[in-house]
């Protein structure tokens, strides 16, 4: 992503303005040079506008802001390609977005609707001089010079650090010294406030679209058998008696495929395929990556839309059905194993022994969390797709840590009341909030694993087909505002020369004679995905094919890379160098002090929301 000053200005024979779009410009300047007029009074420091989604959706460039007309969940879809890095027109219009957790695809009305339009990117605040008093430290979003072309200004997150090996793998960053070539590489663990920042919604039980519920698509929340959770009406949350045993209720990941919105809302029908779905792999999806667009035939000097100036006349918003289908390569063409589980706990009655367990699968490996209701004490605890006790890593020093005991803290996840509970695991590492704070548990809850695993499925165990899990017992209880999430996944891809590191950790994932061209790759690897039977014998997670890749850091020199690693234009690909020198930083990213703002309840209503440290 580059960040181009605030001040930067564009020539009239480049862009024409509405008087709309003058005045509100204008509007805009003049506030955002009071805030800054306060600001830098405090700290030296200058503003910069995104421009594009290489940091999204930590940092926005231009964007559309939409709300999924199944869902009503609102998120962000780039519009980049619609103005050039100057702001200029180009003459595309994005048309249709897809919902991270519905996969509806939308159509978005840029001819009559304003909602509809594009919004300018985030401006924020560049600290000038924190890296003269501190040097940079791994995870901060940096502010610098582009190697080899200094005259443009990038803004990435930074991941790897003076002399050392970086290697992306799996999705995950490993380091090891570089000036000692027998040093293992050790995973680059994200702080814990980095994580929450950095992790990804893939569903949210609060948004559970109406049409499928009143259609009979599939839950993603099922129980398992013999278990007696029962849903609310609307889908939204499930609640479960006290009983002797264990009460499980898993999470797939199933949605409706493009053919199956259409017929939903054109025929008003449930497509029997529908009904047969078990779920797929969570994959490195960005809802803000999946924008389809046309292109205006011709522009009018106002730059306004009028109906017919599209290349592509079936265009019309008045014609029933989803908008446009998503290109099968957008959909995420990685399996996220990193992921975490949100619930909101309303305990109404405890019974002696009354237990709350969360469940994670990765790699057919079982990681719980157990809460004991009446004492409050949490107890992690690994397992093996067997069902074989394994053991997080022992502290230094210690015995074998086969014998070490699990984990176990103290809580305030005792007898009734709500509990907001978090359970992740991220870079091989299990980390428990509750009520927004980090739970401290008395050994560590990292653990030793390979760079590549494969996920796991049986007949007898779903494995990683239902990667999350509640369950509870001796307990009345109900489960709301249930949320996956999946860490970012840093795509092993490069164009530095040598052995190794010229292909990406997909582009063999298939023999391209059985699949043709790079769109047909695409979707037989969303077939893959889509099938567990094959998990096991596809070639798409051999060890020798999924890919990683090395850079070599030396002295003040730094790598970074862009949190939409799918988008970003970062230093695994850049002609130059694959590194920043320190004589290049500018700063570090502190705020956005200036989202764009609405047009209501007022013109100019500044976006509160999106305002914030940067993290």
């Amino acid at each position: 992503m580059t960040a181009t000053t605030a001040d930067t200005k564009t020539s009239a024979a480049e862009e024409k303005l509405t008087p709309e779009q003058s005045r509100r410009e204008t509007i805009e300047s003049i506030i955002m040079a009071i805030i800054l007029a306060v600001v830098v009074r405090g700290f030296v420091a200058e503003a910069f506008v995104i421009p594009t989604g290489s940091m999204a959706p930590t940092l926005q460039g231009r964007h559309k802001d939409v709300v999924d007309p199944m869902s009503s969940y609102q998120y962000q879809a780039t519009a980049s390609e619609e103005r050039t890095s100057t702001g200029a027109p180009t003459g595309n219009y994005v048309i249709s977005s897809t919902c991270p957790i519905s996969r509806y695809p939308q159509k978005l009305d840029v001819i009559n609707d304003p909602a509809d339009d594009s919004f300018s990117g985030d401006r924020i605040i560049v600290s000038k001089f924190s890296y003269d008093l501190k040097d940079p430290a791994r995870w901060d979003v940096i502010v610098f010079k582009c190697p080899g072309q200094a005259t443009q200004n990038y803004i990435k997150r930074l991941v790897g650090l003076p002399n050392e090996v970086i290697r992306i793998a799996g999705g995950n960053v490993y380091t090891a010294p570089r000036l000692d070539p027998e040093a293992d590489f050790v995973i680059a663990r994200k702080p814990p406030h980095k994580l929450s920042a950095l992790l990804q919604i893939v569903d949210d039980s609060d948004y559970v679209p109406p049409l499928l519920v009143e259609k009979g698509f599939p839950s993603k929340w099922i129980s398992t058998t013999g278990s007696s959770w029962k849903p609310a009406a609307d889908g939204k949350s499930f609640s479960i008696e006290p009983t002797a045993q264990t009460n499980w209720m898993r999470w797939r990941n199933v949605f409706p495929s493009f053919e199956e919105w259409y017929q939903l809302e054109v025929d008003g029908r449930l497509p029997a395929s529908a009904k047969e779905k078990e779920g797929q792999l969570v994959t490195d999806f960005y809802a803000y990556n999946s924008s389809e667009s046309i292109r205006q035939k011709y522009q009018h000097a106002t730059w306004r839309l009028e109906p017919g100036t599209f290349d592509n006349e079936q265009y019309d918003i008045s014609v029933p059905g989803p908008g446009q289908p998503m290109d099968a390569s957008n959909a995420g063409m990685h399996w996220v194993d990193d992921l975490a589980l949100d619930v909101t706990a309303e305990v109404t009655a405890v019974e002696p022994g009354s237990e709350l367990t969360l469940k994670l699968v990765r790699g057919g490996e079982h990681f719980h969390c157990t809460f004991d209701l009446t004492s409050g004490t949490a107890k992690l605890s690994r397992t093996s797709s067997r069902g074989e006790p394994m053991a997080f890593e022992a502290p230094a020093g210690s015995e074998d840590a086969a014998k070490i005991a699990d984990p176990v803290a103290q809580t305030s996840v005792r007898g009734t009341g709500t509990h907001q509970i978090r359970l992740s695991n991220c870079d091989h590492q299990v980390l428990l909030w509750v009520n927004g704070s980090v739970v401290k548990f008395d050994k560590p809850t990292t653990y030793a694993s390979a760079e590549l695993i494969a996920p796991y499925w049986s007949l007898e165990e779903a494995g990683d087909l239902q990667p999350c899990g509640i369950g509870v017992k001796q307990a009345q209880m109900t489960a709301k505002s249930l949320r996956v999430l999946r860490d970012k996944y840093y795509i092993a891809v490069s164009r530095q020369l040598g052995e190794g590191t010229e292909t990406n950790d997909y582009q063999k994932s298939v023999p391209r004679s059985d699949i043709g061209p790079w769109i047909s790759e695409a979707t037989a690897i969303q077939e893959i995905f889509n099938t567990p039977s094959s998990w096991s014998t596809s070639p798409l997670f051999d060890d020798d094919n999924r890919r990683f890749v090395e850079f070599t850091m030396e002295e003040d020199q730094f790598f970074p890379m862009g949190d939409n690693s799918p988008h970003s234009l970062d230093a695994r690909l850049w002609a130059a160098p694959p590194y920043v020198t320190r004589d290049l930083l500018i700063g570090k990213a502190l705020v956005i002090y200036w989202p764009h703002t609405w047009n209501r309840p007022v013109p100019f209503w500044p976006n509160f929301q999106r305002m914030g440290f940067i993290r």
